[in-house]
């Protein structure tokens, strides 16, 4: 009986057996009834722990209880390492605080009664073997820390001092082998000494690592096997020894695989699954929706209201069970994300969850219960909404425009905007076609609340609920924020290479006595076949030379030309421009060439015609916008237009260059958006026939010319993000 309850029964003595109206009589029956009752509510109590070191680096635990002790069920965890003793029907004495021992890896040990069981705690260092054993009013609990076991004797006559006797052997792996399943899957089937061996089971860079901690692993095992003929996702297999414990190193061919394991009494099956590339992908982020510490259950057949006190004991948080949660479950989870542990039991049992935000409480019911509660929970706000009072508030706007406020607030779009102007659109009334047709805003505001703006000020008058209220200052503050800018610099390259030679001769044989008509025209004379160099180039005169040889009456003229040209040219056009994130700018400069049009006259007159101007502009148009990584993805387009020749209807042709691209740079560097390459080469001879082919003196009637001609246009693009602090004022 506890000094509450024994307190409860004196005064019940003193008041009714003083005041007479109880026979003392009475009195030994109702101190009989009243103690043994609540000696038969209570059950049996633990009431004393004591601990002891054993040999061969062994440390056991003595628990003493008042009556016979019931057989425990004990699970662990491996992180943190647990040992957890289930004891029905008993409850505890002791303080609730947890008793220190720091010895043998065991740092507390606690006792927590609840719900007409008490739960023993062994808090850890790190996980180890342990046994378990009942004798008389005492509970044994043995950690296997050395190489050999202990037992201790069964004598409890003294609370530390036990009796030792050593156990000959210890949990040991029994056989390795390896198979291959029916869809390609991988399976290490190791066979285990004793059923209750920890299992550490892990991914380590590309390899799964399962630790044996505590289990050995005879010589005859530890070896290499080659797998890699069962066509599995797995290459090898190797057993080694590791201290006290077995390791198993699983290597697979390549990292598209899935791991996990599953033990049947003594066997333990690791199993590696293949994956395809979208398959691995989807595990990937199904294991990033769960991050909560791993641990490991080994359960059958245990109620689910005792899984969620265990789960609630690991993450020291507050689990809320509805007294509708009911039933039980079998599960064995290795290294599990504790929140996908409770994903996967609540969902095994029809049940779910709700947490609030920042809230370390977890209420779990059957999801219909769950879904009935908040739906009446929505009804409440939702009659709390339509008669809560109204309450105005100014809202300073800083960065942007207030009326883009006000449309993000009343969720507005183009089609809104038409039906505030044509209320008609609003129902698709008469002359409005369906894709005019408004239906509903996406509002924030309460059916109650309106928005209006006033420019002069910049400001938002919001009234609406104050629950709303706060929704839509925390809406203000997101995105009324300075917006970043980008200073993009264009430079439109055009060069060009013009490469001009011409190599010829004139010879003109004519009588002395010809005029000066004559010998500017001079006919039936063999001046006929010459080349006139001169009259065929339009090179410069320099670099000729004439010679004159009389021959009685007649006058022999042999002129030589040559002549090269080279010129090399380039136009560099500079365009910038400074603009917002994700705002589109444009910037232009050139002229517009007036040109003719002919157009028909009223009613079918005679054509008439006009003047009309198409312009040749160098532009730039760009939408910049700022990556996460301070990248600037860039909408573009640039345009260098040029006046071009005379077209023989009396207009100039315009030479276009224009590139229309999307373009991803890092900030400040530089990038070649493109580049035309024209090139023009072109040999010409120009001769006499005959005559200019005869070896020797053939070049004194035949003129060649070499024209090499090159263009290359490129476009270069440098954007910038233009530092906050230059923004400011």
């Amino acid at each position: 009986m506890t000094k509450n309850e024994e307190g409860r029964v004196r005064r019940f003595v003193i008041r009714y057996v003083g005041s007479g109206r109880v026979p003392p009589c009475w009195i030994a029956g109702i101190f009989a009834l009243c103690w043994g009752g609540v000696a038969l509510a209570g059950g049996v109590a633990l009431q004393s722990v004591d601990f002891t070191a054993l040999p061969s680096e062994n440390f056991q635990l003595r628990l003493g209880f008042d009556g016979p002790v019931p057989e425990p069920r004990s699970f662990t965890t491996e992180h943190p390492a647990r040992i957890a003793l289930d004891l029905a029907g008993v409850r505890s004495d002791l303080d609730k605080k947890p008793i220190p021992v720091h010895q043998a890896g065991v740092e507390t040990v606690q006792a927590i009664a609840a719900g007409g069981r008490t739960r023993v705690i062994l808090n850890l260092a790190t996980a180890v073997p342990y046994t378990t054993r009942v004798a008389g009013r005492f509970l044994y609990v043995t950690l296997q820390s050395g190489k050999a076991g202990s037992r201790a004797d069964d004598s409890a006559s003294a609370p530390v001092v036990v009796t030792e006797r050593p156990v000959v052997g210890g949990p040991q792996v029994e056989s390795i082998d390896f198979r291959r399943g029916e869809k390609g899957e991988g399976r290490l089937l190791v066979a285990l000494s004793d059923p209750n061996s920890l299992i550490n089971l892990r991914e380590e860079g590309r390899s799964v690592v399962a630790d044996l901690p505590g289990t050995s692993l005879p010589g005859r095992l530890a070896r290499r096997l080659e797998v890699i003929d069962f066509a599995t996702p797995v290459k090898w297999v190797e057993a080694m020894p590791v201290g006290r414990g077995a390791r198993l190193l699983i290597t697979p061919v390549s990292d598209e695989y899935d791991y996990s394991s599953y033990q049947s009494g003594k066997l333990l099956t690791v199993e590696l699954r293949p994956l395809s590339r979208a398959e691995k992908e989807e595990a990937k982020k199904r294991r990033l929706v769960f991050a909560g510490e791993r641990l490991s259950l080994n359960f059958q057949d245990i109620p689910v209201r005792n899984v969620l006190q265990i789960l609630a004991d690991f993450t020291n948080l507050n689990i809320v069970a509805s007294d509708s949660v009911q039933g039980s479950v079998t599960l064995r989870l290795n290294e599990v994300p504790w929140d996908e542990a409770l994903d996967l039991v609540l969902k095994a049992k029809g049940l779910g969850k709700r947490q609030e935000a920042n809230s370390n409480v977890i209420r779990v019911a059957p999801l219909d219960e769950i879904n009935r509660s908040e739906r009446d929970e929505l009804e409440a706000l939702k009659v709390v909404e339509d008669l809560e009072p109204l309450r105005t508030e100014i809202i300073q706007i800083n960065y942007t425009k207030a009326d883009d406020i006000k449309k993000v607030i009343m969720g507005t779009t183009e089609k809104a905007e038409k039906a505030i102007t044509r209320p008609e659109a609003l129902t698709g009334g008469p002359g409005v076609t369906s894709t005019e047709a408004y239906d509903v805003t996406q509002s924030i505001l309460s059916s109650r609340g309106n928005v209006t703006t006033d420019p002069r000020t910049n400001q938002l008058i919001v009234q609406d609920t104050p629950r709303n209220l706060e929704r839509i200052r925390d809406l203000v503050r997101q995105l009324d924020k300075p917006v970043r800018q980008v200073m993009i610099e264009s430079r439109v390259v055009i060069a060009n290479v013009d490469f001009l030679r011409e190599l010829g001769a004139k010879l003109d044989f004519r009588p002395k006595n010809l005029t000066a008509a004559e010998r500017l025209n001079p006919t039936g004379s063999m001046a006929d076949l010459g080349v006139d160099l001169a009259k065929l180039t339009t090179l410069s005169p320099y670099g000729t030379a004439q010679y004159v040889v009389s021959m009685g009456d007649y006058l022999l003229d042999l002129e030589l030309s040559a002549a090269q040209k080279e010129g090399r040219g380039e136009i560099v056009a500079n365009p910038r421009v400074l603009t917002a994130d994700q705002s589109k700018a444009k910037i232009m400069q050139g002229v517009e060439l007036p040109y003719q049009i002919t157009q028909q006259g009223t009613g079918g007159g005679i054509p008439v015609q006009n003047v009309a101007f198409k312009p040749a502009v160098l532009e730039l148009d760009v939408t910049p916008h700022i990556t996460p990584d301070d990248h600037i993805l860039m909408d573009l387009m640039v345009k260098k237009d040029d006046k071009g020749e005379l077209a023989p209807n009396g207009n100039f042709a315009i030479e276009k260059r224009e590139i229309d691209t999307v373009a991803q740079v890092a900030n400040g560097e530089t990038v070649v958006l493109g580049g035309v390459y024209e090139g023009t080469r072109r040999n010409n001879t120009d001769k006499v026939p005959f005559f200019g082919d005869l070896p020797g003196i053939g070049f004194m009637f035949r003129r060649n010319a070499v024209e090499d001609r090159k263009k290359e246009l490129l476009i270069f693009i440098t954007p910038k993000i233009v530092k906050q602090t230059s923004m400011t004022p």
